[in-house]
């Protein structure tokens, strides 16, 4: 339910690159231990692709000492038996968020925009209820309470779920609305802003400003898992994914690795101070100096621009991830240290994929090398359940049919009928399960005081002790059970199941508990600040024909 900057960057140009015999790696700069950091983190982008059954994957390394280094795995084109290759266009996603926040502080440093203007002035067309007080610094740092994914003009305009600046919450749609500020102040349509003020000047040439059908040959092919319809197992089998144009400020960015290195050593400079050519160093202080408490990014980060400050391995990064509909994205920028790191893969955001552990690895890595110190060890590429013990049991259901969970190393499988199946966690405690029992609506372990209350096989109720009781029913939400679509190639089909008196919706990669709200929709579980709303309507046989989610549409289907 969606001066030459080259120079200035540390010369990343052709003449100065060194190339591996086998065309996987490429540097410029750096010594021995450089070079052995490059090689371990190509193979951990091999084993990346491995086991989770990704097509191919490009990424760049630098430090602030004048090293790049470049790696590949894996495939651009599958049929056609392509190399990822330096030249291959990657799509970046949301990390276009920095550069989207780039642009918009250029025309803040011009006096042209200030971060303190109201929406209401900016755009006085566009209708938002109990968004009087917006403004541009709390659409780019995701605390103007609009919605994440709805369509910018609707019949009753857009909303907010909390006063602007006192909660953080993802918003694609505040994205693309800054980008059509940018367009109105600058005067050139979002993209040619967007390269004029921020990617030529960088000296990143060989970047796209929008995703257009007629660049596509420059691209990796992107993939996406061949179903959709159900809980995603890596590494399951995935087909060639269709093409989609996007020319919107939330993530319309694609760019080589080689253009992505200089922008890793920009946002190092940037850390320290430095607008370099997009705008003043007292531009660039302001820019980094007060980003937003965002804990629903994680517990102690912080959002501002367009960038996530987290901690990670107890270390302050700059961060961002990006997922389209297909590739997947991430860097991360250590500035103490003076080193960062960029990978993205051609695999749509349902294989429920973001190379984090490869981006931050880089970081690890190249520190390592400038500190003449052991390298660190990698996270696993496999995905691991924490205490599985936990998840161990026999459960049943009403009906009597039964399975029984056991711990194996590092996960959980299923036993059942004399068979023993593979299990992969989904998110928490969801789980994709290979039995063709529960391929369709995987398993999803209900915790209460760490301990299992119930299994769910979609709107089936397992119990480890059945004498306590099997869950009863609300008759009328079974009128809402069953898969909703779209032909919206960012949306997902969605499972919807009724769990007692409320809602589970489950995706490939996604699942969530739906509640009553106080308008008579429904709202996700836990989150009563979200501006996040679905509406079931359209009854026709007893059943919702459609479902609406802040304003996005989808339909039932085979259900």
């Amino acid at each position: 339910m969606q001066v030459n900057r080259r120079a200035f960057m540390g010369g990343v140009t052709a003449a100065g690159l060194v190339t591996s015999a086998q065309a996987k790696t490429r540097k410029s700069g750096g010594g021995a231990a450089q070079a052995k950091a490059l090689s371990r983190l190509e193979d951990y982008m091999d084993q990346h692709c491995a086991d989770w059954g990704l097509p191919g994957m490009t990424a760049c390394m630098v430090d602030s000492n004048g090293f790049a280094g470049f790696a590949t795995s894996g495939l651009a084109d599958i049929d056609k038996k392509i190399k990822v290759g330096p030249d291959h266009l990657f799509q970046v996603g949301s990390i276009t968020k920095m550069m989207t926040s780039l642009a918009a502080w250029s025309l803040v440093d011009e006096g042209k925009l200030s971060p303190d203007a109201r929406l209401a002035e900016l755009m006085p067309e566009l209708s938002v209820r109990g968004g009087e007080a917006i403004t541009l610094q709390h659409l780019l740092n995701h605390t103007s309470g609009l919605p994440n994914g709805a369509p910018l003009f609707m019949n009753d305009g857009l909303w907010t779920g909390s006063a602007p600046g006192t909660y953080w919450a993802y918003s694609n749609t505040g994205y693309k609305i800054a980008g059509k500020i940018i367009e109105r102040v600058d005067g050139r349509l979002f993209p040619e802003a967007l390269e004029a003020r921020v990617l030529r000047p960088l000296g990143m040439d060989q970047s796209v400003s929008a995703l257009r059908k007629v660049d596509r040959p420059r691209y990796a092919q992107g993939y996406e898992p061949a179903l959709f319809d159900r809980p995603h197992m890596r590494a399951g089998a995935i087909t060639a994914a269709p093409w989609v144009d996007y020319d919107g400020a939330s993530g319309c960015v694609a760019a080589t690795a080689g253009d992505m290195a200089i922008f890793l050593r920009f946002l190092i400079g940037l850390a320290g101070g430095k607008g370099g050519a997009v705008f003043s160093d007292e531009t660039a202080a302001r820019f980094m100096a007060d980003p937003a408490a965002a804990p629903g990014w994680s517990e102690d980060a912080r959002y501002g621009n367009g960038i996530a400050h987290i901690n990670a391995n107890d270390r302050p990064y700059l961060h961002h991830t990006g997922g389209m509909v297909s590739f997947s994205s991430s860097l991360h920028v250590d500035p103490a240290a003076g080193v960062a790191c960029f990978a993205s893969s051609n695999i749509h955001y349902a294989h429920g994929y973001r190379p984090r552990d490869v981006s931050l690895l880089g970081c690890d890595l190249l520190r390592a090398a400038q500190e003449a110190t052991v390298f660190p060890e990698a996270k696993p590429t496999k995905p691991v359940v924490e205490n599985p013990e936990q998840l161990a049991g026999r459960y049943t259901a009403e009906s009597g049919d039964s399975f029984e969970i056991v711990a194996i190393d590092g996960g959980v499988a299923l036993r059942r009928d004399g068979s023993v199946v593979s299990m992969q966690s989904v998110g928490g405690n969801y789980f994709a399960c290979a039995d063709k029992a529960f391929e369709i609506t995987g398993l999803d372990f209900e915790m209460k005081d760490d301990a299992v209350a119930r299994v769910w096989a979609g709107n089936v109720e397992y119990l480890a002790d059945p004498a306590t009781g099997y869950l009863p029913v609300d008759e009328d939400l079974k009128a809402l059970e069953g898969l909703y679509d779209s032909d919206d190639r960012w949306a997902l089909p969605s499972r919807v199941f009724a769990r007692g008196d409320t809602l589970a919706v489950k995706s490939a990669n996604y699942g969530n508990m739906l509640v009553r709200a106080d308008n008579g929709g429904w709202r996700f579980d836990g989150d009563e600040q979200s501006a996040e709303w679905v509406r079931f309507d359209n009854i026709v046989n007893g059943k919702a024909e459609r479902v609406v989610g802040s304003g996005e549409v989808s339909y039932r289907r085979f259900s």
